[in-house]
């Protein structure tokens, strides 16, 4: 779960910025990473022809979306690097026009920064499942109800419903360290109705820190769906369920039904099939698909970790519109491994992760 969200980071589509920007493989403290963003956004700004919610404006602006693609893995808070998802997402097609900006090659239009391609919004529905699973999929099963609704209404509902109940979900796995933090926000979240109830007014409710951190968890989270395709704005404050939505809503209720450790699975198997209408690849094409995946992974970020490199070749197969899953990918390694010893193995890291330390295959092999 996602403790701390900002209202201004609203715009999923400069996490893919913030993904180039650390394409070189040198790491980048957070400030600094947050002056390039910051810089790099700003050269979009010629084809800005009216207002853009949530435009990247300000320093401070720019550190919350770093932030937020720390939290959401397109930035490794450890290393200073590129995260899990930025590294498989700098391996698509799709990444291209933004590679092109960062280098100064040719500047990107702000569409292409914020606009998501379809493989682009699975891979950060995948994200935000794996990283925001409690709130994300209880928002998904609260919207769907409703169809329809204003900020107002899901602010309420999701702090005084939702933010409590996830909090307590969160509190099973997480580590002991950060345990008390989570018990005192929970005391306080069971009872955010009678404290906003408390208020003698609207204006001093609006005015209170309480309500700042309605504003600040909700509306970000609304705005990410919109930039997911799930909801569209129907006016001032106003929401409502898209209708590629409501025509993947089956899909979407496997989903709400599904743990978060089978999410994943879940994602693979049922919702990208239907967004994207994908056909069976071969095994000549899913092992292209990886040794190209490990390619571009190899110029990314350098050494690769085994989940790394099947996450990214699952994604590659579907940007081409094949059906595939890390768990397929991680079973065409392993063929790979058996058939050739001496040219694909992989190693343990000293963090403990599978790391792959040879992948030296043609792909007309």
């Amino acid at each position: 779960m996602i403790y701390e969200v900002h209202g201004d980071a609203c715009r999923l589509g400069y996490l893919k910025l913030v993904a180039c920007l650390n394409a070189d493989k040198t790491p980048r403290s957070t400030d600094y990473l947050a002056s390039l963003l910051l810089e790099s956004s700003r050269q979009t700004f010629n084809d800005l022809k009216e207002d853009v919610l949530g435009l990247l404006k300000g320093e401070v602006n720019a550190r919350n979306y770093v932030k937020l693609a720390g939290e959401l893995g397109f930035y490794d808070n450890r290393t200073g690097g590129v995260g899990e998802v930025g590294a498989a997402y700098m391996s698509l097609k799709s990444s291209a026009a933004l590679m092109r900006h960062v280098a100064g090659e040719k500047t990107a239009s702000l569409s292409e920064i914020l606009t998501l391609k379809p493989v682009e919004k699975l891979l950060f529905f995948y994200a935000l499942l794996q990283k925001d699973h409690h709130m994300i999929v209880a928002m998904l099963r609260w919207i769907f109800e409703r169809r329809e609704f204003t900020r107002f209404e899901a602010m309420q509902y999701v702090m005084e419903e939702i933010y409590p109940m996830a909090l307590r979900q969160s509190l099973k796995k997480a580590p002991e360290s950060v345990k008390p933090l989570i018990l005192n926000e929970l005391e306080e979240a069971q009872r955010l109705s009678e404290i906003r109830q408390s208020y003698g007014s609207g204006a001093e409710w609006v005015k209170s820190r309480h309500y700042a951190k309605y504003r600040h968890t909700v509306p970000p989270r609304l705005e990410w769906l919109v930039d997911l395709g799930v909801l569209t704005r129907t006016g001032r404050g106003r929401y409502a369920v898209t209708a590629e939505a409501l025509r993947l809503k089956t899909d979407y209720k496997v989903l709400f039904e599904a743990s978060r450790e089978k999410s994943e699975q879940t994602l693979f198997n049922y919702l990208a099939p239907s967004v994207l209408e994908t056909r069976n690849p071969t095994k000549h094409v899913e092992i292209q698909a990886i040794v190209e995946a490990y390619r571009a992974l190899q110029e990314s970020v350098g050494r690769v970790r085994l989940d790394t490199l099947c996450l990214a070749g699952a994604f590659k197969l579907l940007e081409e519109g094949y059906r595939s899953s890390p768990q397929t990918m991680s079973r065409i390694f392993s063929y790979l491994s058996l058939l050739h010893p001496d040219r694909v193995f992989a190693t343990y890291s000293d963090d403990g992760y599978a790391e792959v330390s040879g992948l030296d295959l043609t792909v007309m092999e």
